[in-house]
């Protein structure tokens, strides 16, 4: 019988959840299932739950944003735990390679992921029972993957749909067959279809009152005139190129299967558009197309992207250039989407921008008054905290006390035959003051593991920390920089006027309280990926960050817009 590992009580622990679909959380093993199982083991065993993350993804790679945020807030943010649990070890990963090589990384760290319902030590059989366990459950995901591409590979050769966003301008129906399981089809959607043949008389022929309009303009012409998309958003210039390049409404939509090593299977649909319209139109699109180059967010020579936003959507702002690029800018990106009526917003230098925010940063942040008046907070809860454990843990140690005193004078009563031991109403007595004076001792050691090591804000931190994001932001090269930026930065907000800077107080108590600065890398997946801000943002004074005791505009900018 395999032995589990056991942490020593007061361990602290991460929990994480998965289930692969939003219709897979609904049954199988839930969310509150797995978080309920979990949480009680961690009770059991006096561990303290630091953390808990959960996603509802496949687990066969690691682009899964809960995923993420934990492996980033423990090697990166300063989270400290001893223990990750899982329900099972397919929960943490479905790729026995590298979920070895997440654990093997996480060990160096002294973390160890533990497996509820899968029991494994560290003992050589125990670490190949693991692997083999991996093993199992990597087989079990290609297995289902491989007959759920060949029956959609199958399903999408006869002609029916297969699941996923309905094209623009269709429905879907379904189509009954005489004793086999109904299937679906697309159709047209009339009022989405008139949408559509709209924009390609637009992008072919204009509106009257001038020649063809091209993506953009044609986006401005839809949104001025109060046309929506199917969830009443207002067009971009993604979904519409979207549609205007793709042959579904020509009558072909295409399917792309991953069988075989992937290959596409058309599949017939209702035309909303005539096939030599649509050729038409993609020869024009063809002859103007620019060349592009992708948005490099984590690895491009530019300080603020992602950072920065628009003050007047709430957007962000992305690069632009000017003069054939001689210039640049950071430019809100949902202006250049979907063209002026979506929002007002302007443009601003990059240099300008770059160098004022760090400059800002360095003397109004990083220095050592406005640390050590950010970390007052802390050290007033690490006072309140020790004083609150100190007095439960008196209360605890009394009870303990009181209860050897019951359990001492039995004994007592016992040598000094008092009373005689085989008694059956003493042995009751005996007993029950036993398990009262063993019960006083779990509760007194389950708030002494609430103890938590010393973690000061010393002076000698402090000044280690204001000295090091000193010289990464005054010294270092872009992609340094904006590792260390991201770190502690959240927000850029550029108005007309002033900028706003908002951050995380929790991460600087973190990188002071661990002695260590590690700048942060960005899942490019994932949007919107810190998740500690109030749920009013409107108001500065409940974001837990920088900005909390500074309401006023952090600086003026009338000298760097961009005309």
């Amino acid at each position: 019988m395999q032995n589990q590992f056991v942490a020593p009580p007061g361990s602290r622990a991460v929990i994480y959840l998965r289930v692969s679909t939003g219709k897979q959380a609904k049954k199988d093993i839930s969310l509150p299932d797995q978080r309920k199982q979990l949480r009680d083991h961690c009770k059991h065993h006096a561990y303290i739950v630091a953390g808990e993350y959960k996603d509802a993804k496949s687990g066969r790679d690691d682009k899964r944003p809960g995923f993420q945020a934990m492996l980033d807030d423990i090697k990166r943010g300063g989270l400290g735990c001893d223990l990750i649990i899982v329900h099972s070890y397919s929960r943490f990963y479905r790729d026995e390679v590298y979920s070895e090589l997440h654990i093997r990384s996480l060990a160096k760290m002294g973390i160890r992921v533990i497996s509820l319902t899968q029991k494994t030590d560290d003992s050589p059989e125990g670490q190949l029972t693991r692997r083999i366990l991996g093993l199992f459950d990597e087989y079990s995901s290609n297995e289902t993957s491989k007959h759920v591409t060949r029956s959609q590979a199958y399903n999408a050769q006869e002609g029916y749909w297969n699941g996923g966003v309905t094209p623009y301008g269709y429905k879907i129906i379904e189509v009954e067959r005489k004793g086999k399981p109904n299937r679906k089809k697309l159709a047209i959607d009339e009022a989405e279809a008139a949408d559509v043949r709209l924009m390609f008389n637009l992008a072919l022929f204009g509106d009257g009152q001038s020649g063809p309009l091209g993506v953009v303009d044609l986006v401005s012409w839809l949104n001025e005139r109060g046309y929506r998309t199917r969830r009443n958003n207002k067009w971009c210039t993604a979904v519409v190129h979207r549609i205007l390049s793709k042959t579904t409404v020509a009558g072909e939509h295409v399917f792309n299967s991953k069988q075989d090593g992937g290959i596409k299977i058309p599949i017939p649909v209702p035309p909303i558009i005539e096939r030599s319209r649509f050729d038409l139109l993609r020869r024009n699109m063809e002859a103007k197309d620019p060349r592009r180059m992708p948005p490099r967010v984590s690895t491009g020579e530019v300080l603020l992207t992602g950072l920065v936003t628009c003050p007047k959507c709430g957007g962000g702002m992305t690069t632009s250039t000017g003069k054939n690029g001689r210039y640049r800018y950071y430019a809100c990106s949902k202006r250049m989407r979907e063209g002026p009526t979506s929002c007002e917003g302007h443009r601003v230098p990059m240099g300008a921008l770059d160098e004022l925010v760090t400059d800002r940063l360095l003397s109004d942040l990083f220095s050592m008054t406005k640390i050590n008046d950010l970390l007052q907070p802390m050290r007033h809860r690490q006072t309140r905290c020790k004083e609150d454990i100190a007095k439960r843990l008196a209360d605890r140690e009394a009870a303990v006390l009181e209860a050897k005193r019951s359990l001492d004078n039995l004994y007592s009563m016992v040598t000094t035959e008092l009373v005689d031991p085989s008694d059956e109403d003493f042995r009751a007595r005996f007993q029950q003051a036993k398990e009262l004076f063993e019960r006083a001792q779990k509760e007194r050691d389950q708030v002494a593991t609430e103890v938590a090591p010393e973690a000061r804000a010393t002076l000698a931190r402090v000044s280690n920390f204001v000295s090091t994001m000193q010289v990464a932001l005054s010294k270092q090269s872009v992609a340094a920089k904006r590792g260390y930026l991201r770190s502690f930065v959240d927000e850029i907000k550029v108005g007309n006027k002033s900028i706003q800077i908002r951050g995380r107080r929790s991460r600087v108590e973190r990188a002071i309280a661990s002695d260590e600065v590690t700048p942060s890398g960005v899942p490019t997946f994932v949007r919107e990926w810190r998740g500690d801000r109030d749920s009013n943002p409107g108001n500065a004074r409940t974001f837990n960050g920088f900005q909390d005791r500074r309401i006023r505009p952090l600086c003026h900018l009338p000298d760097l817009m961009a005309v």
